[in-house]
């Protein structure tokens, strides 16, 4: 017998079967939109699909599926433990929702369409790795550091410091050109 189970929306709706793509089907809400997905499920769908381009984080677009009618974390609608919220991207907007008991994810209106427009639909299970996750933290922190010395230093001084970096990164002898700078030379 199949497991009934209900959204946590404010509609509380009856969640039904609904494919996502040929081959992968999740729970649907009929009132909120959301996908409830079984990750057993995705990926079995993943194993029969073409191996995806190899695609860096720092590349994707600002990935902009529709608002979610709440960006708070949410109670699974198996087990009712609260979900763990992992941000897809640099858009910080864009969050699924996990349940680690449970082995789902939450997807709210246009998550999934948002995934495969940027071709992430098969890669679900690195964006949820803390591999992933710890990449957006790192690079959150950097991107304020950054924010942090053009405040102080400027935007030229930067700007000349990055030119200066790259150029170094591609010179055979960078340490002895860089004791050279240090030793006043």
């Amino acid at each position: 017998m199949a497991t009934t189970y209900r959204c946590v929306c404010a509609a509380a709706s009856i969640l039904r079967p609904e494919a996502l793509a040929p081959g992968l089907s999740a729970d649907t809400c009929g009132d909120c939109h959301g996908h409830w997905l079984a990750m057993d499920d995705y990926r079995r769908w993943v194993a029969n699909q073409p191996e995806p381009a190899a695609a860096d984080e720092a590349d994707l677009p600002a990935l902009r599926p529709a608002p979610a009618a709440e960006d708070k974390a949410r109670a699974c609608p198996s087990c009712q433990r609260w979900m763990e919220r992992l941000r897809v991207g640099r858009s910080p907007d864009f969050r699924l929702d996990r349940c680690s008991a449970c082995q789902r994810v939450w997807l709210d209106e246009g998550e999934w369409a948002a995934l495969v427009a940027a071709g992430l639909a098969t890669r679900l299970g690195e964006i949820l790795s803390d591999g992933w996750q710890r990449q957006l933290r790192d690079a959150d922190a950097q991107a304020r550091r950054e924010t942090e010395l053009r405040a102080r230093h400027g935007d030229a001084c930067i700007d000349e410091l990055a030119r200066v970096r790259a150029w170094l990164a591609t010179q055979p002898q960078r340490e002895t050109l860089l004791a050279l700078l240090r030793s006043g030379w």
